[in-house]
């Protein structure tokens, strides 16, 4: 990192970046038209055919209790060949009901035709088991709608409030350039976040939403460093009077460390909290997506803010120092 000047390389990481970014778009294009979806959905946002049966007032002693109605219904299941990946049981105020998640592309029919078997034998009568013919198995299709998903609308409306907030900050505390710069940075490391989603094709619930605000949050700490540094070193005479490029060379070098701590630090936290819940709720299952989108928000954030935004931002400031230089004649010609 030394010797690393980022303020020469950066038509290198916009080329890099522009280059995550396609392949992000293809990849999400092509299992858009061939696998089902831009991006890989988790059951969460996957649309699914379900049964559920309704045992109200059913007499569990000739079933022997919950269990054993619901081993009625993995028979008639393995009859048909259909197998299920996620099951629910609740109770009800006559009883109980049990859900029975199948994949969409089962063999809907064969779903059916065991939704009916289980609703006969539930309402059949036999020796010691008179039915009150108020049970019920019924099969339903689910679509989800992903565009009406209320955290897709709260988590775009928290993202780019964060990210309204932050430029409104810096352009307060810092300088104007600086300010566009950590905007750019957000937008940057978002879409690098989403396309690296897109190429990875990780599960996708609405923890995604989460992860893609804690991206913008290590930008802000990642841009705050750099920036913080920047206007500190200002005081200093000798940094003064270094060109632009030289002044973004080593306030990148000294915020380097900062800015990784930062980004492995809360994409930590974000993994132990989903851990815990994971835990608490006895599914191994929930970690694996948290813990892969905590990794590739950590990457854009530290790519993105310790390597790409240096090297835009010199410009920026080369920009700015020559605009503010050219405007500087022109007052002095006309107080004269």
């Amino acid at each position: 990192m030394a010797n690393l000047k980022l303020s020469s390389k950066m038509h290198i990481m916009v080329i890099v970046s522009a280059l995550v970014i396609a392949i992000g778009l293809a990849v999400g294009l092509v299992c858009q038209f061939l696998a089902g979806g831009f991006f890989n959905y988790g059951a969460e946002y996957s649309s699914y055919n379900m049964v559920a049966v309704d045992y109200a007032f059913v007499d569990l002693s000739s079933f022997g209790d919950e269990d054993g109605i619901k081993d009625v219904c993995d028979e008639e299941f393995e009859k048909v060949g259909v197998s299920y990946y996620a099951f629910t049981s609740g109770d009800t105020n006559g009883g109980g009901e049990l859900v029975f998640k199948f994949n969409k592309n089962t063999d809907e029919a064969n779903v059916k035709k065991a939704a009916e078997a289980i609703h006969t034998r539930l309402n059949t009568e036999r020796e010691g088991y008179t039915p009150s013919k108020l049970s019920n198995a019924y099969f339903h299709s689910v679509e989800t709608d992903l565009g009406g998903s209320k955290a897709f609308i709260y988590g775009s409306i928290a993202v780019a409030s964060a990210m309204v907030l932050q430029f409104i900050y810096f352009a307060i505390r810092y300088k104007l350039t600086m300010a566009f710069s950590a905007l750019l940075a957000n937008v940057h490391n978002v879409a690098l976040f989403v396309a690296l989603a897109a190429i990875t094709r990780v599960p996708l619930g609405s923890s995604v939403f989460t992860f893609g605000a804690l991206t913008v949050l290590m930008t802000m700490a990642g841009c705050a460093f750099l920036f913080d540094k920047m206007r500190k070193k200002f005081k200093d005479e000798s940094f003064a009077k270094l060109d632009a490029f030289e002044q973004v060379d080593a306030c990148a070098k000294d915020s380097f460390m900062s800015i990784a701590f930062t980004s492995v630090c809360i994409a930590a936290a974000a993994v132990a909290v989903f851990v815990l819940l994971a835990i608490s709720s006895l599914s191994v299952a929930l970690i694996v997506t948290p813990a892969v989108l905590a990794l590739l928000g950590a990457v854009a954030s530290f790519y993105g803010t310790a390597f790409f935004t240096p090297a835009v931002y010199s410009r920026f400031k080369k920009i700015g120092e020559d605009f503010k230089a050219n405007r500087t004649p022109n007052k002095t010609a006309k107080k004269s």
